[in-house]
């Protein structure tokens, strides 16, 4: 087919759409796949600015897309109307339009047009494209590099904001530990840590001025005024008193808690998934099924119901995609809750929304909750259109004593190993 572009003359080109198309007729087009296109377009996402019904839209279109033309000389080209994108999506046509053109201004993809403005693909007997109008991907393909290395520069960034964060947090409390145990010595510290808190500046920028403060500090007191001592003078040399005895297996039994069992259920163990399924659904037919009311309960209390029967392991073994997507592991609890800013920004959720939600349920059930509608949305992206929503509408249910958050975790585990 021919590798030349037409943007038909009833649309407003701007310097997003004229780079789109001439991208698109290059002729040195890296080799790919259409898995591998898919998963880093998903991960660039918030790099490009695409989310909402743009981020859906995007889905829909590479879905859509043959395997075959992401390979070799092809050019993935997707011949669908507006009005058709617009039911899948439950949107109009206007608001589809501009999720198109988004993408397009983007370098995600680029309009390839007919004369009529009709979009369709014609194809030889080999299942090759010979004429084909509609929503080119190929600037994708050729941009395969950039972007790859936009997401690694892009998580590079949102490591470093999160621990510019926690640094923020430790060294302001231990400047003010400072101020409030030597108020003689320490006259103006606390007046330029508000300074710095209240001031501009990016997070690591705020962070490494919060830092030098914190080393002025120390520098400014005596020795003996410094809080804490870490040098080992004048420790014993003695051995800890361990006790060894070794308990009955019916004593350990007693106290061994219920989510150490859960850890100990292997990822590939299918069977054993499904056994703990079970004795869930009978303990579960003895709780009360009331519990409309939420009054008197805090988040803590919220995050234990939600959380009590939910391990990392379960977490692990039911989220694979959505660690995959942000290039981290669900090691620990620590490492789940530390990953909801990225979590929330995969699924175009508002830093209000997700605020809220750790408000009401906790970091940890609000992040594992992120993890599983991230998850949802990447297996079935028709099925959930706005994964904001749906993450506030389980929020909602878990507020009210409804959300059965193990049930879902259960399922898309169950369905990995179904399909594998």
């Amino acid at each position: 087919m021919t590798e030349a572009l037409s943007v038909a003359s009833f649309r407003r080109v701007t310097p997003g759409i004229a780079a789109s198309a001439r991208l698109a007729m290059a002729n040195d087009i890296p080799d790919t796949t259409k898995s591998e296109m898919a998963l880093l377009l998903k991960k660039a996402a918030p790099v490009l600015g695409i989310d909402g019904t743009t981020y859906h839209v995007m889905d829909i279109l590479l879905g859509l897309s043959q395997a075959d033309d992401w390979k070799g000389s092809g050019r993935p080209i997707v011949a669908i109307s507006n009005a058709k994108l617009a039911e899948y999506t439950l949107r109009s046509q206007r608001t589809v339009m501009r999720c198109i053109r988004r993408l397009v201004e983007a370098g995600v993809a680029a309009y390839r047009d007919s004369s009529t403005g009709r979009r369709f693909v014609y194809r030889n007997d080999k299942g090759e494209v010979t004429a084909g109008f509609g929503i080119d991907f190929t600037p994708s393909r050729v941009r395969a590099g950039e972007l790859k290395q936009a997401v690694i520069q892009y998580h590079q960034q949102l490591n470093a904001e999160l621990a510019a964060k926690r640094d923020i947090s430790r060294l302001s409390r231990a400047i003010e530990d400072l101020c409030l145990s030597n108020p003689s010595q320490m006259t103006t510290e606390r007046s330029e840590l508000e300074s710095i808190l209240a001031g501009g500046g990016g997070l690591v920028e705020r962070a490494n001025r919060i830092s030098s403060l914190h080393e002025q500090a120390l520098a400014a007191l005596a020795p003996e005024d410094i809080p804490f001592r870490l040098s080992c003078e004048g420790d014993i040399d003695d051995s800890a008193n361990i006790n060894t005895t070794h308990e009955s297996e019916s004593e350990s039994r007693k106290l061994r808690a219920r989510s150490t069992e859960r850890e100990q259920i292997s990822k590939n163990d299918r069977s054993a998934v499904e056994m703990a399924f079970k004795r869930k659904s009978r303990e579960a037919e003895g709780v009360k099924q009331d519990n409309g009311s939420c009054d008197g309960r805090d988040s803590s209390t919220i995050q234990g119901e939600v959380l009590g029967s939910v391990s990392v392991g379960l977490i692990r073994a039911a989220c694979p995609g959505a660690q995959s997507m942000i290039g981290q592991e669900f090691e620990s609890w620590y490492a789940i809750g530390r990953s909801g800013e990225t979590l929330r920004r995969m699924i175009g959720l508002s830093e209000a929304g997700w605020a809220d939600g750790q408000k009401k349920v906790g970091q940890y059930a609000a992040a594992a909750i992120l993890a599983t509608v991230l998850e949802k949305s990447i297996r079935d992206p028709e099925q959930i259109s706005r994964p904001g929503g749906y993450f506030r509408a389980m929020i909602d249910r878990a507020i009210v004593g409804r959300l059965n958050l193990e049930r879902s975790l259960f399922g898309l585990a169950d369905s990995r190993y179904e399909s594998s």
